[in-house]
């Protein structure tokens, strides 16, 4: 029989009792060519097995009341829509394929933040009476389309179900026109001026802080190294494996190359369970085996371009702090963390703030980070979650995950544990900003001309490794404004010019046409 926690905590109090993991490889002699909503179930299935055993089991499925599911890459932005198709309403479509009959389908916005973000909603949904039990999932099968379509293979993938659903929608507050219009349209383009801009304020030359990159990135690789549920069989690179542009790691974008950045092209899904304590105690779910959400954070930024300090996203390190303040533990008190690693930049900027070490004996990561273990869309946060609920069963302690969403623009940190909240009734008062950070915005001038100096850069490239496009973001000498241009059409050699210096000072003219500013090395 299960102990019965009724004593430290209220029967209304969120418990995870289960967590699963499921990764399709195309190499792999057990390859089905699952859609997204077929490897989402997957997870979601096992999840719901591992959970309880026996006649419990059934009882668990009645009693699942709320289908939490995780926007895929393809719902979010037109540029993943997938030849085969797609289900018009992914929870209706997971729940189906699970026997469920919940009463309510939540389908999450857009942004690696969403994961913690659900699980967060979902506990206090049991808080306050509206839910008893919450299945949180997603998925992605990136990996199986591009192999299908190169291979000519048909597939039918679409769905169409008429069913109730709290559809949450692409979340586009994270980008403004301006940066739409100079061709920012892509994760490696924007975090390119973030981390340039960080280098800068950190004083590093180009060489150092490529080593830095490549160590910090080389010590989350040897885990996903290990890990049974990463996207690929994962070879162990050194620091100048990852940094080093190759034809089998050419430069994406300044200064990225491929074994920097998130690889999305994975078919990969996580689910976690989530109950009342009463369910649990009545499912006789053994003490072990639960863990509790005690602390969450949350918070946001402006646009890349209007913000104060481009190579800074303060909203991380508040995010972490109110995480830890709700959980009623300090920094000394987490054995495990798993930051949001998508590209470099992402991981400096979070533990920079907390006052954690790159070699923290800790680990940075749970899973083996997004480019190495998998970046599975919107859903990556969602493996560390069941990573750190299977490393807390059975173990004790407290484990911090933190979940990056857009551009450094979103930022969710959950603190769980195999210890109940202080007190009986959590409160998750506000999931959208409960740090209550609120930055200031710079403007942005609408039509820059003049002279002025580079504050960070990036450059766009080639797949031959040529550059093709610099965006910069700088300050106008005579106003003092703020602005956004990028090389004109067929200028490729300002391009590779910005792509071989370190283009920070630099002094630029700036001209506008009707959608974009443009420059050009020096002044006239």
């Amino acid at each position: 029989m299960a102990t019965n926690k009724t004593s430290r905590s209220h029967d209304s109090v969120p418990v995870i009792i289960s967590a699963a993991q499921f990764t399709e490889r195309v190499d792999s002699q057990s390859f089905e060519a699952l859609s997204p909503a077929d490897i989402t179930a997957k997870a979601a299935c096992a999840a719901i097995d591992n959970a309880v055993p026996g006649a419990c089991g059934a009882a668990l499925v009645a009693a699942i009341d709320t289908l939490m599911a995780v926007r895929t890459f393809e719902d979010s932005a037109p540029v993943f829509a997938s030849p085969f198709g797609r289900s018009n309403n992914m929870p209706a479509s997971i729940a189906r394929r699970l026997g469920l009959s919940a009463d309510h389908l939540i389908w999450g916005a857009s942004g690696g933040d969403t994961p913690q973000q659900l699980v967060a909603e979902a506990c206090q949904r049991i808080e306050l009476g509206q839910s008893q039990a919450v299945i949180v999932c997603g998925g992605e099968a990136i990996a199986t389309a591009r192999y299908l379509a190169k291979q000519g293979t048909p597939a039918d993938w679409s769905e169409t179900l008429d069913a109730p659903v709290d559809d949450r929608g692409a979340d586009f507050s994270m980008l403004s026109p301006q940066e739409l219009a100079h061709g920012l349209t892509t994760p490696s383009l924007f975090h390119g001026l973030i981390e340039n801009a960080r280098r800068a304020a950190q004083g590093w030359s180009m060489n150092d802080w490529q080593r830095e990159m490549g160590e910090l990135m080389a010590s989350l690789c040897k885990v996903a190294s290990r890990n049974p549920y990463s996207a690929a069989e994962q070879p162990v690179w050194s620091a100048d494996d990852i940094v080093t542009p190759s034809s089998s790691n050419r430069m994406i974008a300044h200064p990225f190359t491929q074994r920097l950045m998130a690889k999305d092209r994975v078919n990969q899904s996580a689910a976690v369970v989530i109950v009342s304590e009463a369910l649990a105690n009545k499912l006789e779910v053994p003490a072990e085996q639960r863990i509790y959400l005690r602390g969450h954070g949350a918070a946001s930024e402006p646009p890349v371009i209007e913000r104060a300090d481009i190579g800074s996203a303060p909203s991380a390190g508040c995010a972490l702090k109110a995480a830890l303040l709700s959980a009623n533990v300090s920094l000394a008190d987490i054995d495990l963390f798993d930051f949001y690693s998508c590209f470099p930049v992402a991981v400096f900027n979070a533990i920079s703030v907390i006052g954690m070490a790159a070699t923290d004996p800790r680990g940075l990561t749970l899973t083996g980070g997004l480019p190495y273990f998998g970046g599975p869309g919107n859903n990556y946060s969602l493996h560390a979650i069941a990573e750190a609920v299977t490393r807390l069963q059975g173990r004790g302690g407290h484990v911090l995950v933190a979940a990056n969403g857009g551009f450094l623009s979103k930022y969710a940190v959950g603190v769980y544990s195999t210890e109940p909240p202080t007190e009986p009734q959590q409160g998750f008062a506000d999931l959208d900003n409960g740090s209550g950070y609120n930055p200031d915005r710079v403007k942005v001038a609408a039509a820059p001309e003049g002279s002025g100096r580079i504050e960070t850069y990036t450059v766009d490239y080639h797949k031959d490794g040529s550059a093709k496009k610099a965006i910069i973001i700088g300050v106008l000498e005579e106003t003092g404004e703020r602005f956004i241009a990028c090389t004109g059409r067929g200028d490729s050699d300002t391009a590779q010019t910005i792509a071989t210096t370190d283009a920070i000072g630099v002094r630029v003219h700036v001209t506008s046409d009707e959608q974009q500013g443009l420059f050009t090395i020096g002044s006239e």
